[in-house]
């Protein structure tokens, strides 16, 4: 049961954590396809932020695939 509900509990946050880094990627594509990026991003900051924002969706895509696999 403990088990159960541990699983449970990993996957909320897990499922949490990525709609927040799908959140914040759309918000950098918003703000790319505005133009409103280059007022407040330099390129290469904006390239990492993207990138990152990216790998944060990637992990915790892999992680709740993982999980409905377990």
């Amino acid at each position: 049961m403990t088990k159960t509900l541990t699983t449970a509990a990993q996957r909320k946050n897990a499922e949490q954590q990525l709609f927040s880094a799908r959140r914040a990627l759309a918000h950098l594509v918003q703000l790319y396809e505005s133009g409103q990026w280059k007022s407040l991003y330099k390129e290469d900051t904006f390239a990492t932020a993207v990138r990152q924002a990216r790998q944060l969706v990637d992990h915790w895509t892999d992680v709740l695939a993982k999980s409905e696999g377990a």
